[in-house]
């Protein structure tokens, strides 16, 4: 079976953004289908998030600008997009962590987090499409992150749930804001806003940021103590 071209991946990916579901009208190749959609009850072929994922990162490898693909991506394939990244660096991700809120306490929810040992990197992932205001809203977005963050370092016991290797004891929790509107690694009050397409270097260079980033102590098993916000 001869492998996709990036052109076919790049239409495929823009056909399905909608839905999941492959348009009758398009001539998809054979390798794609057979290789990363499934077939339907009543024969329709779809493509689901995990293949359009697959599908994304194999347009990233054969050339395309990060940028372009992102462009065919919906919000929620944003977020998985971002933690097929963190998992190619040893992560356990959670995607859309939530916390209802009740007459006590606020709802919350965190786009992705990612653990890896006693670290735990809280992302979110902002699809935005235009650029107007942008520092600002990067400003806030950032302030907003570390909120969340910090009160990540209460639920830990919730986290745990969904990720059953985690260790009793202490962890150090980073906020971070991955979007596609910026060039650079930028820092606003020590949370990193990263492009997208800069992610995976980012990861590989972390401790070069490190002493410049905010960061929250939680205890999974133990009451919850803050260290620096």
């Amino acid at each position: 079976m001869n492998p996709p071209q990036l052109s076919e991946i790049l239409e495929m990916l823009k056909a399905t953004k909608e839905s999941h579901l492959v348009p009758i009208e398009n001539e998809i190749p054979y390798s794609i289908l057979h290789g990363y959609a499934t077939q339907s009850d009543d024969n329709r072929w779809v493509l689901d998030r995990s293949g359009r994922i697959d599908l994304a990162l194999m347009a990233v490898s054969l050339g395309a600008e990060i940028e372009q693909v992102v462009s065919h991506l919906n919000w929620k394939d944003f977020e998985s997009f971002i933690a097929r990244i963190l998992r190619e660096h040893n992560y356990e991700c959670v995607e859309s962590f939530r916390q209802v809120g009740n007459s006590d306490r606020k709802g919350m929810e965190i786009d992705v987090i990612g653990i890896r040992n006693r670290v735990i990197v809280s992302v979110d992932a902002k699809m935005w499409s235009i650029r107007g205001g942008k520092a600002s809203a990067l400003r806030a977005a950032a302030e907003k992150q570390a909120k969340r963050t910090h009160r990540l370092g209460s639920e830990l016991s919730k986290l745990a749930e969904k990720v059953h290797n985690m260790q009793m004891g202490e962890y150090v929790m980073r906020p971070m804001v991955v979007t596609w509107l910026i060039e650079d690694v930028e820092i606003h009050d020590g949370v990193p806003v990263v492009p997208v397409f800069k992610f995976n270097s980012f990861l590989l260079n972390y401790a070069m940021f490190e002493d410049r980033l905010k960061s929250f102590t939680g205890i999974l098993g133990v009451q919850y103590n803050q260290t620096r916000l």
